[in-house]
This record gives structure tokens, sequence and C-alpha cells, in this order.
């Protein structure tokens, strides 16, 4: 067989499987990205008196995360973090439309020193992170 036709041949026999596009729904295809980010999956902005914690990162690709939880510096990951519901009757089923929970969480000016993060993804697998404000401060 020659090189065209094995090319052409394997390419045919893998088509349903390279077309086939993701959705981003389940833990196998959101964790790589979130592992990828891990040291990003927050942001922090001073705004007046009160420190904005912003989870977008982790809302952006919530679907396939069944839950997260947070704690402020010494504080144990135990505050759940209120996160929209998977959209699958939409072609990006991660959008955010009227009424999701807005992905911030306050706190006096310059308290947040670290955030300790645990996902846990939709397969039961756990993922954890702390992360120093001075890492994520957006100025």
């Amino acid at each position: 067989m020659s090189f065209l036709k094995l090319t052409a041949a394997t390419l045919l026999a893998t088509a349903p499987l390279t077309l086939q596009a993701e959705n981003f729904t389940t833990a196998a295809e959101v964790r790589p990205i979130l592992e990828t980010i891990k040291d990003k999956w927050i942001a922090i902005r001073v705004e007046g008196n009160e420190d904005y914690v912003f989870f977008t990162p982790i809302v952006s690709w919530r679907c396939g995360v069944d839950s997260v939880q947070f704690g402020f510096n010494d504080e144990p990951p135990t505050r759940a973090l209120e996160m929209a519901e998977c959209h699958t009757e939409f072609s990006n089923p991660n959008v955010m439309v009227d009424g999701d929970p807005i992905p911030l969480i306050t706190a006096p000016a310059n308290t947040v020193e670290s955030v300790t993060i645990r996902m846990m993804y939709d397969d039961g697998s756990l993922s954890e992170s702390i992360i120093p404000r001075k890492q994520v401060l957006i100025p």
C-alpha cells in the first residue's frame, strides 16, 4: 500500500474521532485545561474598601466540575462556591446567562493573602491549589 493510500485510509478510519467536537462537559475534557491554569484559578482586585476575588477561570470551565470549595488565608477550604449549572441546551454549555451566580466573593480590602481551593470533578477526583495574593493581584 502506498504512503498516500495508507494516509488516506488512516484519516478515514479516524475521521469520526477527529471531527467530533468536544463540548467540555466532563472531567476528562475540562481537567487538562483547569490543571494547566491551576495557579490562576482566581484573580484578586482591590475595589474601594473591598478585595474582589474573581473565580471566573473556574466558572468558565465549570461543566465537568461537581463542586468547588475555598478558604481565605489560613481557613480550610470549606466555603462552597455557588456556580451555575452546565447549560447543555446551548452549543457552548459553559455560557453564563441572566440569573446565573456571579463568580465573585468579597472581603475587606487587603485581607485576602491567599486562597485555598479544592475542586471535585464529576468523576470524583479532587484537585487543590493554594494561590498567593501576589500571584493573581490585578492592578
